[in-house]
């Protein structure tokens, strides 16, 4: 019974481990693009590449500051393999205003914090990848970064 209890108890310690934010350092997609992003935290990202299975479903948290007034942001996730052209992930909702928790209007030099979760598909391969985070309003980019990330079965 005792042996039991001690399964039961580390099976749901590496769940809660996996499901733990953790802080990652991002890399840039260019020159300067990361300036604004304050801090990201990933699930399932305790040491990079971030190891995601494909019945995961990780989640984000992105420190930013609004580089101009806006009235609108969108946070688009994309994967890439390779050298391969950059996809978007499918049915992610990148209304950051209505679905991360980002107020709306931005203010320049204001402090947001954007918070979301992505649903992984049975159907994407196992593979090296690198996710891409662009956060985005009608005069362009605010910031980009890419993380690492290793898809398992």
């Amino acid at each position: 019974m005792v042996f039991l209890a001690l399964c039961a108890f580390a099976f749901v310690s590496a769940e809660s481990a996996a499901d733990e934010l953790s802080v990652v350092k991002v890399d840039q997609c260019t020159d300067g693009s990361t300036k604004n992003v304050k801090e990201v935290r990933l699930t399932h990202c305790e040491s990079l590449p971030c190891n995601v299975k494909l019945a995961d479903k990780p989640r984000f948290e992105v420190d930013f500051i609004a580089e101009r007034d806006s009235d609108v942001m969108r946070l688009k996730v994309q994967g890439q393999i390779g050298q391969l052209k950059p996809e978007n992930f499918p049915g992610f909702k990148s209304d950051a205003c209505s679905q991360m928790g980002v107020e709306c209007p931005l203010v320049a030099g204001k402090q947001y914090t954007s918070k979301s979760q992505l649903t992984m598909s049975p159907t994407f391969p196992p593979t090296q990848a690198k996710a891409i985070f662009k956060g985005v309003d009608a005069a362009g980019e605010l910031f980009c970064f890419t993380v690492p990330v290793e898809l398992k079965q």
